[in-house]
């Protein structure tokens, strides 16, 4: 990792503690402690197996993919390559979509570029399926969104228009500054030559749908996938008693709230994550300590399960890979 990512991702890990210490600031962590002995443990576990099954179903999606450019990877390293992408986006914000390329280049022997360019895909039909998703929420919600955008915090205060002015022209100044240094050392232009000198395999590997089979299954896979990502904390739910007689349908306004946490660059949306549900349940009834107990145990529990199998995953894949034939060097007879 060179010194740039270092650097970005050290920042953004600061920023993420900077907005979790904003939202825990005046909370007494001995209440997380007493609601410990309320957790019923089964439902993490019920949680937990869910968010393997969505992983399980992002691989088999994957493997359509990549099958597509004539490649066979097994559903072993698919698998475990996933685990491994977020995994390493708990450490490094974005990092994990070239981790699990590096893992299927190495034991599938299939071209980083290509495979680059089937994770693009992947990403941009998961944003248009998030998207849809946020549509629908808005037409079967309206009520709630209403009463959101009335609620008296989120009215729009004109007297002080004045004060806000000028962080306006601070952030405009800053962007101002950034688009020069962008031009002023060709970085542009940089990426561009990078992104040319990959622009046949990466072509190969987002034109793939042109070729795909079975293009309902892959739309099927992708709902399942957000399905069983809400169903995951839709369980955790359950765990926790304030919050155990909650619907599904705050489960899914919760999930698509507190997704948008992840569009920032910070490792597992650390802060902006908590602050997003928080707020969210505080509009079911849940009051702000509860709903800060239960942003800490679902966001601690929902990401254990790569801080556990990540490791497991990175250790696993040379033994599952050591009887394949495709790794082994070939001895030439005597």
């Amino acid at each position: 990792m060179n010194k740039k990512k270092i650097l970005s991702s050290g920042l953004f890990f600061v920023i993420g503690v900077t907005l979790f210490w904003l939202v825990y600031r005046d909370f007494n962590f001995r209440e997380l402690t007493n609601s410990l002995k309320d957790i019923k443990f089964g439902w993490i576990i019920i949680s937990i197996s869910f968010g393997l099954l969505s992983h399980f179903i992002r691989a088999l999606r994957w493997k359509m993919l990549v099958e597509t450019m004539g490649y066979k990877p097994t559903i072993i390293n698919l698998f475990l390559s996933v685990i491994i992408l977020y995994f390493t986006n708990l450490i490094i914000p974005r990092g994990g979509e070239v981790s699990r390329c590096a893992v299927l280049t190495k034991y599938e022997k299939i071209p980083f570029a290509k495979l680059v360019g089937t994770v693009f895909f992947e990403r941009i039909t998961d944003l248009f399926a998030f998207l849809l998703i946020l549509l629908i929420l808005v037409i079967w919600q309206f009520n709630f969104f209403d009463t959101i955008m009335n609620y008296p915090d989120f009215k729009l205060d004109f007297s002080s228009i004045k004060v806000k002015i000028l962080p306006a022209i601070l952030v405009l100044i800053l962007i101002a500054v950034l688009a020069f240094v962008l031009v002023r050392f060709k970085i542009f232009n940089k990426i561009f030559r990078k992104l040319k000198k990959l622009k046949s395999d990466f072509i190969d590997g987002i034109i793939v749908i042109k070729q795909m089979q079975e293009k309902p299954k892959f739309i099927i896979y992708t709902l399942l996938i957000f399905f069983f990502w809400i169903v995951m904390l839709f369980a955790v739910f359950f765990a926790y008693p304030p919050t155990n007689k909650l619907s599904f349908n705050v489960a899914v306004l919760t999930f698509a709230f507190g997704n948008l946490a992840y569009l920032l660059p910070i490792q597992a949306g650390i802060g902006a994550w908590h602050f997003i549900v928080i707020n969210c349940l505080f509009f079911f009834g849940i009051d702000k300590e509860s709903g800060m107990i239960f942003a800490l145990i679902a966001h601690t529990f929902t990401n254990l399960i790569f801080l556990i199998f990540g490791p497991i995953a990175l250790a696993l894949l040379p033994f599952v890979n050591n009887s394949d034939p495709r790794n082994q060097d070939i001895i030439p007879e005597k």
